[in-house]
């Protein structure tokens, strides 16, 4: 469900074309960043004439990027820049895969005299994590021992609902897939029925459940240390798909959720 924050709106505000923002963690990994560019081409196509900027949640990354002299702004840096510019209406897209801390993060920023309203993260009802296993079906061979690569959190056992919600959809449909994460629920110990499996086919396929393929996927689990999930598997061969940020199944449902957020706007305004 979109949520809105609503000011009183004047007649030239009614008229004004939201601003949209896109929220993502971010990364400082630069083979992953492209990723970004080819979210932002998709989203200026189909929401031409419309001003798409971006924002980060993640400072520890906005600041090692800004050491690299690469610029990048949090969503409070957006927000003052749009009030400098005299811009009432903006519509905040998430791209974070569950509506966890990251996506809090953003709701709760100060957005006092403004017209807001803030997109669902990936998978926030039970129709959205239907859509997701639709959407990952071209990245997953029945046969294929696979590990979906989910995020999850340490601290708020909460935010990994979602991930165990889905995890309880996709594992059925595909008996030799499973889902892990690097935190929270449901951790890694279901690697151990990929590893018997992998024994027997001699591969296994990693599937990013994240917007970028970054640290987490090139360390945590394609990493060339003992504890990283390619060496615990022991698979003969390891591979790794594409992150959610090149699947334009997933891009449709963030964009529908931010069709959604417009709609409850202009709502809002009328």
């Amino acid at each position: 469900m979109s949520m809105t924050v609503s000011a009183p709106a004047t007649a030239s505000e009614n008229t004004e074309k939201p601003a949209i923002v896109l929220v993502a963690f971010g990364t400082s990994v630069d083979t992953a960043r492209p990723v970004f560019d080819y979210i932002n081409d998709k989203a200026c196509e189909r929401y031409a004439g419309y001003d798409v900027q971006w924002a980060f949640t993640s400072q520890f990354i906005i600041d090692k990027l800004k050491k690299q002299g690469i610029v990048t702004r949090n969503v409070e840096e957006v927000v003052a820049d749009l009030r400098k510019q005299g811009k009432k209406n903006i519509v905040f897209q998430s791209l974070h895969v569950v509506p966890g801390q990251e996506y809090r993060s953003v709701v709760d920023v100060d957005m006092h005299g403004l017209n807001v309203a803030f997109g669902d993260a990936l998978m926030t009802s039970a129709a959205d994590i239907a859509a997701v296993v639709d959407a990952l079906g071209k990245d997953i061979d029945a046969q294929q021992p696979t590990v979906i690569v989910a995020h999850g959190n340490d601290h708020h056992s909460e935010f990994n609902q979602q991930l165990v919600a889905f995890a309880k959809t996709i594992e059925p449909q595909y008996p030799n897939l499973v889902v892990a994460s690097v935190e929270g629920q449901p951790g890694i110990t279901p690697l151990q029925k990929i590893k018997v499996l992998s024994e027997e086919i001699g591969t296994v396929k990693f599937v990013p459940l994240m917007i970028v393929a970054g640290d987490h996927i090139m360390n945590d689990v394609m990493g060339d240390e003992e504890d990283s999930w390619k060496k615990i598997i022991q698979a003969d061969k390891s591979v790794c798909s594409q992150s959610l940020g090149w699947n334009d199944a997933i891009l449709e449902i963030y964009f529908n959720h931010l069709d959604q957020a417009m709609q409850t706007l202009e709502e809002g305004r009328g």
